[in-house]
């Protein structure tokens, strides 16, 4: 016979295999719905929908971008450009007050939604007069996020480093004299230290380079501070090296600070100008850090200490303007004749030495960095070296649909292109 004693532990040991059975189960369904539900995160944030019912941690505000168009990563149509226009509704406030900020800062703008997203923080005001803007951007490593042949079922993706879940971070925007708290927040899940370098005026504590501010490691956060001077168009960047990747990745924004005395009534939109590295993103070990050779290293091997100047690095493979190639080819910017527009326009492209703005059918006002209140010149083309910017200003007399893009063919051919639909103010059709 068998004993008691020995009836029990058998007993408990086929309930601990059991047990331990239905565990590893509940892992796995666990660790696929993780799966799905980031998939589904994925392609939520790249949603064009023609509706303005989205909720927080939706695709966001959808007042100035509606569209007729819905765009996945699944299949899609050929997209017929004159039936999915982006709307004129584009708003005319030029201060950060009101209609022309997001209502929900919490909200990820997807690609067509950037162009008109203002995010202009909460806001303090304090009895003495002061008034205090909050702003808050959440550092994430290896979001898949497609740059190219976003209709279709096999999109590129692009394994990016983002503030706030996008590619560009939020255009932030504030009046000059505003008192400005920016906490950068880098993810626990990180990899590597982040941190925010801005351009403007501020404390050498709060550059974004050295101190505590200029290295915040996984799961720590950092508040920097300044006082809001002097109005201009700048871009934000992290400036943890190596620089070049940390940009390459997505780490880029616009920051926009508007004078106190108002400009003109315009209806306003934000152009930032990037690329794609695909090298650096699917074999970058870091280790491309620009140096010049040393005396040992110039002795020992002449051509390869020589070669350390090219680690600058390749040319980039994707170009787009607000994240995607192609995005407002596919999606043209409906304007109308007669009504001013404005673009802060910024260039972050790395590992090319220029980048270029060219206006097709139209001369355009230029105010570079956006730090005077009178135009220098008229041109229908500026270049621009990284980290450069400026306001463009324009109104359209003639109707058409009018192209803009790089006046360097190459980049125009790999995805920095678009169109303005340009109607006759009243008409509801377009010509072309």
């Amino acid at each position: 016979m068998i004993s008691a004693p020995h009836l029990s532990a058998t007993a408990i040991y086929h309930l601990m295999t059991l047990s331990a059975a239905v565990v590893t189960i509940a892992f796995f369904v666990a660790s696929m719905m993780v799966i799905l539900l980031n998939q589904l995160a994925i392609a939520e944030n790249y949603v064009l929908s023609d509706d303005n019912t989205h909720k927080q941690d939706d695709v966001g505000p959808t007042a100035s971008t509606k569209t007729t168009m819905t765009m996945m990563m699944s299949a899609a149509p050929p997209i017929a450009t004159n039936t999915n226009s982006i709307s004129p509704d584009l708003s005319l406030k030029s201060v950060p007050v009101g209609e022309n900020c997001a209502k929900d800062m919490d909200d990820h703008p997807n690609p067509l939604e950037y162009l008109t997203y203002f995010n202009c923080g909460h806001v303090t005001q304090y009895k003495n007069g002061t008034l205090v803007r909050h702003f808050s951007l959440i550092v994430a490593e290896n979001k898949a996020i497609p740059i190219s042949d976003i209709n279709t079922k096999d999109p590129v993706l692009f394994h990016a480093w983002t503030f706030n879940d996008t590619i560009p971070g939020p255009t932030m925007r504030m009046t000059e004299g505003d008192h400005v708290e920016i906490t950068v927040y880098n993810s626990k899940s990180s990899q590597r230290p982040h941190s925010l370098h801005m351009h403007s005026i501020h404390s050498g504590i709060m550059d974004g380079v050295y101190g505590n501010g200029g290295s915040i490691g996984p799961g720590q956060n950092y508040t920097y501070s300044f006082v809001a001077s002097p109005y201009g168009v700048y871009p934000y960047h992290c400036h943890v090296a190596s620089v070049q990747s940390h940009i390459n990745h997505g780490l880029y924004g616009v920051m926009i600070i508007d004078p106190k005395t108002t400009r003109p009534l315009a209806k306003e939109m934000v152009m930032l100008m990037n690329g794609y590295n695909l090298i650096d993103d699917y074999k970058s070990n870091e280790s491309a850090i620009l140096r010049p050779p040393t005396a040992a290293e110039l002795r020992t091997n002449f051509n390869k200490a020589t070669h350390l100047g090219e680690s600058i690095g390749h040319a980039n493979q994707i170009y787009s303007v607000n994240g995607p190639a192609f995005i407002y080819r596919d999606h043209p910017i409906q304007l109308i004749t007669g009504q001013l527009y404005r673009i802060y326009l910024v260039n972050m492209l790395e590992f090319d030495p220029i980048n270029s703005f060219h206006l097709h059918g139209n001369m355009f006002d230029y105010y570079p960095a956006g730090t005077g209140l009178n135009p220098s010149y008229k041109t229908d083309i500026v270049e621009l070296g990284q980290g450069n910017r400026g306001i463009v200003e324009f109104t359209y007399n003639k109707p058409g649909m009018f192209m803009f893009h790089a006046h360097i063919n190459g980049f125009t051919d790999l995805g920095w292109m678009g169109m303005f639909d340009v109607l006759k103010n009243g008409d509801t059709k377009s010509l072309d």
